[in-house]
C-alpha cells in the first residue's frame, strides 16, 4: 500500500479539524458553567448592594441638628 502525500495532509487537516471542533464545544460549555455562576453571584449579591446604597443615600443627607466633626483650632502642628 503507497502513501500519498495528498492522503497524509487529507489525514492531518481531518485530525486538526476534529480537534478544533471539540476545543469548541468544551469552551462553549465551560462559558455556559461560567455564565450561570456568573448569573447566580449577581443575584446574591443585588440585595447586598442595594441595601448599601439605601444606607449611603441616608447617610449622605445633610443632618440639619448634627454637629460638625472638623473643629477649627488655633494651634499648628
Amino acid at each position: 500500500m503507497k502513501l500519498e502525500v495528498n492522503q497524509l495532509v487529507s489525514f492531518v487537516a481531518l485530525g486538526l479539524l476534529g480537534w478544533a471542533s471539540l476545543q469548541v464545544y468544551q469552551m462553549n460549555a465551560q462559558l455556559t458553567v461560567t455564565s450561570y455562576k456568573v448569573e447566580e453571584n449577581y443575584n446574591m449579591i443585588k440585595p447586598m448592594w442595594q441595601d448599601f446604597l439605601v444606607r449611603n443615600a441616608y447617610h449622605d443627607q445633610p443632618q440639619p441638628d448634627g454637629k460638625a466633626n472638623i473643629h477649627a483650632t488655633n494651634r499648628e502642628r
